[in-house]
């Protein structure tokens, strides 16, 4: 029983002709205790010179927790300390394990991120355990593993084609983004990121980042998800189609000129050719007489073969005809 509490100590009825001391360090973290409660403790020490017998409750609990706690076990533990392989879990204050740096998460982290987990509390499983080496090993890893394949069974029977999610970037390549749509990872080929092949995809996404898919195809065998960005926005060229018909006046700048012409940008992924013919009603015996890479011209819009995907333009945005037959009037 408690009979006394100092500073640093609690004195102890053991119904012996001495009390014994417990110093408040060999209680368990966290734990109260007061005078009058009755305590289990163990003698660790007895001074020949002062008679103190020197009593520890934190062993005693240590015990109870060892034979409490099994391999496969999920516990709840909170990070107290780490170092160059790993992390310092406590499991209900009493006994210390240890979680490996390849068994924090599900890919593998560098050492220089581990003190962000230091008060942190999560669920590990226990991998190995050994009460009489007092060695315990737990993964967190797993536990992130079965919640991953929890979830991604979940929704792999609701993956269907055309169906829209939002996701999470976890990986960028050249080939393509990889993104998370809820535990099941699928694929944006890089061709199916931008109508305009042009951009640079690690330019325009970082990992962490949202992003909302359509699904092209899904493979539930092989598991193989397909995405799609660019299957969620309009094609550029039925969006400027829709607002504009030949005959009419629009802008362009000036892409690439050859001999026999120049390639104008109307619109995103969008290009019209104007043949030399069509440059000037003067003679012209290079485009680049009167035309530079980057130039902002107006065109006017002669042709357009919706099949081929081809718009013929020209520069002459006087209908000549009109203007012999007023000129013929005149006369």
């Amino acid at each position: 029983t408690i009979m006394i509490e100092k500073l640093d100590s609690f004195y102890i009825d053991l119904n012996y002709k001495t009390d014994g001391i417990l110093p408040k360090d060999q209680i368990l973290e966290g734990e109260s205790i007061k005078v009058g409660d009755e305590v289990e403790v163990q003698v660790v020490k007895i001074d020949k010179n002062t008679g103190d017998i020197i009593l520890s409750k934190k062993r005693i609990d240590e015990l109870k927790v060892w034979d409490e706690i099994n391999s496969g076990d999920i516990v709840d533990v909170k990070i107290v300390e780490s170092n160059p392989k790993g992390l310092i879990a406590s499991f209900k204050g009493s006994l210390r394990g240890f979680i490996p740096l390849s068994h924090i998460e599900l890919k593998f982290i560098g050492e220089e991120v581990l003190k962000g987990y230091i008060g942190k509390s999560f669920k590990v499983e226990v991998i190995d355990i050994d009460p009489k080496k007092r060695r315990l090993i737990m993964s967190r890893k797993n536990i992130l593993l079965k919640e991953q394949e929890k979830m991604k069974s979940e929704i792999i029977d609701t993956i269907a084609e055309g169906q829209e999610f939002e996701g999470v970037i976890k990986d960028i390549k050249d080939y393509g983004i990889f993104v998370d749509i809820g535990g099941f990872t699928g694929l944006v080929h890089v061709s199916e990121i931008s109508w305009d092949r042009n951009e640079n995809i690690k330019n325009m996404f970082k990992v962490s980042d949202k992003v909302t898919v359509k699904v092209i195809s899904f493979d539930k065998q092989t598991e193989r998800l397909s995405l799609s960005i660019k299957a969620l926005t309009n094609h550029p060229w039925n969006e400027f189609l829709s607002r504009v018909q030949v005959g009419d006046i629009v802008e362009g700048e000036v892409k690439n000129i050859k001999e026999y012409g120049a390639f104008i940008n109307l619109h995103p992924t969008v290009d019209g050719f104007v043949h030399i013919s069509n440059l000037s009603s003067d003679f012209i015996k290079n485009p680049n007489e009167i035309l530079k890479v980057g130039e902002k011209i107006n065109v006017k819009i002669l042709s357009i073969d919706e099949e081929s995907k081809k718009i013929e333009l020209s520069l002459i945005l006087e209908d000549i005809k009109k203007e012999e037959t007023e000129v013929a009037e005149e006369e």
